[in-house]
């Protein structure tokens, strides 16, 4: 049988490739799963939301993550059952968006503990069973919350639920198969370091090594421990070491762990169709897709602060001229309010004038276009998905600036009508959209990160045709 140095040399350059194949490809598909998952989730999230089902935690932005983590699991009464739900739903959400914003995915920075916390988040609801009878708590409860809208009479609601229940069971899956294939490879990189460590050198005796396991096995434990190197100890790997390298099936088993890390060569289907650059658009439009239910919860909440508004004007003209429009079924005139806001270009404070009334209307058309692209199985999602790249990439571009614009908007008019609202009767009327603000700014940021990886991917793509690459 071949010796342990000459087999650790050979496997060490089949661990190499295999990072470097897991790094430039599955990592990657690992990272767009989880994105996919984070939309999934979000689609569902806001369908609850907006519905009533649920609220959003009040304490959501003051839980600061510095690493992933699950929301709590432990036993709760029956009758805190809703608030519980919704904490968590809350900080399952903010753990995704951690996790895809400043997660490397890399063999190097996903190591066996941030692996676990990864699948440990990644099933705190089975979706992969998903069911109202789960004996998961959390997924029991959250099916329950799903299910009332299932069986309600809202196609639209019900067509994105069962979109992105579809979408998670499915990215789980994906997700637990890379997680599986990761870590063989790092079980398979520790068993490589306690060959270099420790047994290539011990020179251990065959019989003695299955004669007295045990000790066999606390000898290398020692001989990790006299080398300084800082590193869990897990015995069922050296376990695996020695009757690899002592067994009479020692061969075998040495072919299967090389056979499992053989490096396909791939002609890369023409560089993937060339890397389907579509697919990155998709993915920044469907950011913005799912921001719509955010963009009409806003400007109806900002038509209640016109209406607390108008209802202070008690004045004798204002009422008769109501009046007139009433009985002559005329349209209200429109609304122009004053506004200040700070220009992110130039950080000055400016002034702009904005049609209220105008504005509400063309921002309810817009976010009611958005929502109609929310079901992936939909008309108007399916037209997009079929148009051409450089169609999808106007159009994502064209939204994100729409949606800049809106946020500008909506901003200033929110800081103005709780200035102008001063009355203490009507003070605590008065609804804010810090919330929608939130997500509208997000899904920009999120939606720009697409666009520019698209941009750069293409100007690669372009700079080795150059080269003749």
């Amino acid at each position: 049988m071949e010796d342990s140095t000459a087999y650790a040399n050979r496997l060490e350059q089949a661990l190499l490739a295999k990072v470097e194949q897991m790094d430039t490809t599955e990592l990657k598909r690992l990272k767009d799963d989880f994105k996919l998952y984070q939309s999934a989730f979000q689609a569902i999230y806001n369908v609850l939301i907006r519905k009533g089902l649920i609220s959003e935690d009040p304490y959501k932005y003051e839980l600061k993550i510095s690493e992933v983590t699950t929301p709590s699991e432990g036993p709760f009464a029956e009758n805190d059952k809703l608030d519980q739900m919704c904490i968590r739903l809350s900080q399952f959400e903010s753990y995704l968006d951690f996790l895809n914003n400043y997660y490397q995915f890399s063999v190097d920075f996903l190591t066996m503990g941030r692996i676990k916390r990864l699948a440990a988040l990644t099933k705190y609801f089975m979706f992969t069973q998903f069911s109202e009878t789960s004996a998961h708590m959390n997924t029991k409860y959250f099916a329950e919350i799903v299910g009332l809208v299932k069986k309600g009479t809202d196609p639209l609601s019900t067509g994105i639920i069962n979109e992105g229940l579809l979408q998670l069971e499915k990215t789980s899956r994906s997700i637990f198969q890379t997680f599986k294939d990761l870590t063989l490879l790092h079980k398979e990189k520790y068993k490589l370091e306690v060959r270099r460590i420790a047994t290539n050198s011990m020179k251990l005796e065959h019989d003695y090594v299955f004669t007295h396991q045990d000790d066999a096995i606390r000898k290398v434990k020692l001989k990790i421990a006299e080398s300084g190197i800082d590193q869990p100890f897990y015995p069922e790997l050296v376990a695996e070491v020695l009757k690899e390298d002592y067994s009479s099936e020692g061969e075998s088993l040495r072919d299967e762990v090389m056979k499992r890390f053989q490096v396909a060569v791939e002609k890369s289907q023409e560089l993937s169709a060339e890397r389907n650059f579509k697919s990155v658009l998709l993915d920044g439009a469907r950011v913005i897709i799912g921001v719509g239910f955010q963009l009409d919860d806003a400007v109806k909440k900002l038509e209640e602060n016109e209406a607390l508004l108008e209802s202070m004007d008690k004045s004798f003209m204002t009422k008769v001229k109501k009046a007139l429009r009433e009985m002559l079924g005329k349209k209200r005139e429109h609304v122009l309010h004053e506004v200040e806001y700070l220009d992110p270009v130039s950080s000055e404070r400016k002034n702009e004038s904005i049609d209220f009334t105008s504005f509400c209307t063309e921002a309810t058309k817009r976010s009611q276009n958005l929502t109609s692209m929310v079901s992936k199985n939909g008309s108007a999602f399916k037209r997009m998905e079929g148009s051409s790249e450089d169609l999808i990439y106007k159009f994502l571009s064209k939204s994100i600036e729409e949606l800049q614009t809106f946020h500008r908007k909506l901003s200033a008019l929110d800081d103005f009508y709780l200035g102008a609202i001063e009355d203490p009767e009507f003070k605590g009327r008065v609804r804010n959209i810090k919330v929608e603000l939130g997500s509208i700014k997000n899904a920009v940021i999120k939606a720009n990160q697409k666009r520019h990886e698209y941009i750069a991917q293409k100007e690669e793509l372009e700079q080795m045709k150059r080269l003749g690459i």
